[in-house]
This record gives C-alpha cells, sequence and structure tokens, in this order.
C-alpha cells in the first residue's frame, strides 16, 4: 500500500514499464505480447509501446513474436552488489571457510519473497552445485531463506506465507503454510535451519544468521553439501558450528565497517 505523498508522487507510466520487466523470470524467459499483457494486466496497445520501448533501449531482444531480456538488465544488480560491504567483507571469511568444510559456501539477503545470493566461495572438490552469484531462490525452500524469514516479526511472517505461492520443486519440499511457520519459528530458537532434498535431490542445505551489532539479522550464511558426504551427526556438529564461528566474524566487521 502506497503512502499519501507515495500516491501523489506515483508514475503509473514507470510501474507499468517494470511490471513489464519483472514478468520475465527463470520459469518464463521469452514471452509474446499477448502474454504480457495478460499478465501485467493491461491492454495490448500499452504493452506493445512497453515493449518496443525496452527493445529501443536494449533491454530486451525480439525474436518474432517473441520477447526476451538481454544482459543489459545485469547493470541494475551488479550496481545493487557493488555498493554492498557485505559481500567485500565476507569474502575472505567465505574462502576459508570453503577450505575448512571442502564445501561450497554463500551469502545471501532477503529480497522480497526470495533470497538472493551476494557472495559465494566454490568448493574443492570437483562435485558443484551450479549456483552464482546474482541468483535468487524461494526462501521458503531454502535453508538459508528460512533463517532469513526466522528475522521477520509475526506479521511480517504472516504476510509472507499469505502472499508467497508456496510451489513444490521435489516431494520433500514443506509446502504447507502451518508447518513452514512451525519450522521457521524451530530455525529461530536454535539459531540455524537445515534443508534436504527440498530444492533439489540429494543436496542438503545448512544456514546461520549474519547478523548487525543490534542483533537484527541481515544475511545468511549458508553451505551447500552432497547428502551422502555428510551424516546428520555430523552436519550438527562440525558444518553448523564453523559457519557460526564464521557468521560471528563476519558480523563483527560488519559493525567495524558500518556507521
Amino acid at each position: 500500500m502506497r503512502s499519501a505523498a507515495g500516491e501523489r508522487y506515483f508514475l503509473e507510466s514507470l510501474d507499468r514499464g517494470l511490471a513489464v520487466l519483472e514478468c520475465f523470470d527463470e520459469q518464463h524467459r521469452e514471452r509474446t505480447l499477448s502474454e504480457v499483457a495478460q499478465v501485467v494486466g493491461i491492454t495490448r496497445s500499452t504493452t506493445r509501446r512497453i515493449l518496443l520501448t525496452l527493445v529501443d533501449r536494449g533491454f530486451l531482444r525480439q525474436e518474432g513474436r517473441r520477447f526476451m531480456l538481454t544482459p543489459r538488465v545485469l547493470r541494475f544488480g551488479f550496481s545493487y552488489l557493488s555498493g554492498l560491504a557485505l559481500p567485500q567483507l565476507a569474502e575472505p571469511h567465505l574462502a576459508k571457510l570453503a577450505a575448512e568444510l571442502e564445501e561450497t559456501v554463500s551469502v545471501t539477503v532477503l529480497d522480497g519473497s526470495d533470497a538472493l545470493y551476494v557472495a559465494r566461495v566454490r568448493s574443492p572438490r570437483i562435485v558443484r552445485i551450479a549456483i552464482s552469484v546474482g541468483m535468487r531462490f524461494p526462501a521458503y525452500a531454502t535453508s538459508h531463506g528460512r533463517v532469513l524469514l526466522s528475522g521477520l516479526t509475526a506479521d511480517e511472517l504472516d504476510r509472507y506465507l499469505e502472499t508467497t505461492e508456496l510451489r513444490a520443486f521435489t516431494e520433500q519440499t514443506l509446502v504447507d503454510p502451518d508447518r513452514l511457520r512451525a519450522e521457521i519459528l524451530t530455525t529461530a530458537e536454535r539459531g540455524w535451519a537445515l534443508s534436504e532434498d527440498e530444492l533439489e535431490l540429494g543436496v542438503r542445505g545448512v544456514a546461520v544468521p549474519i547478523r548487525d551489532r543490534t542483533g537484527r539479522i541481515v544475511a545468511a550464511l549458508n553451505s551447500s553439501l552432497q547428502n551422502i558426504a555428510h551424516s546428520g551427526a555430523d552436519v550438527e556438529a562440525r558444518v553448523v558450528s564453523r559457519l557460526q564461528e564464521a557468521a560471528q566474524r563476519i558480523g563483527a566487521d560488519l559493525a567495524i565497517s558500518g556507521p
């Protein structure tokens, strides 16, 4: 809901243009004019003008009847990431942690309903999970996403569960709102989260919070593990403790660098 001031300065044409860009996602890399008009809820003539403007500006390209994003849209994401202190501060800690665990480790932040990767160091092992900085996944389906959600207020969490489409990626994905809420509350209580086979079969995710000087959760530190490489006891005894130690060091660096 927009404030009175926001309503006064709100540009509907810009809002529509951004909505058109947002309708292109991982599941819909290409769309026709009719599809865009239906998703955004605007007329075909308005949709056509917006699409052709975005093509002219280089944010979309057209092949026949279909439109798709171009790499130019990455400018915004890279500008955002380059302005964050967190990735630069986390990098040396991630490198040390990845070497110790021999697993890939990442830092994510909550962006809307998704967990967004802002820093990542790959495992020295040959087997690697193909995720890179800038990628995002629904927060409810990942361990690091649940850590981020555990930092929300009760009202914010209720709103998230009410407005987010809880889609199953595997048979193990937790999509029941009540069970998901309980899992997030458990995460908040014990201070770490575990997901197994929920986003991808054979992959286990473990995550802990990174907190600012006030104790607020500002990011999550995650390790993606191959299920075959770690027992349940090993995860809690070895992986969680090292993640927590690294998260504390990153949080301490954030406190020093912050205002």
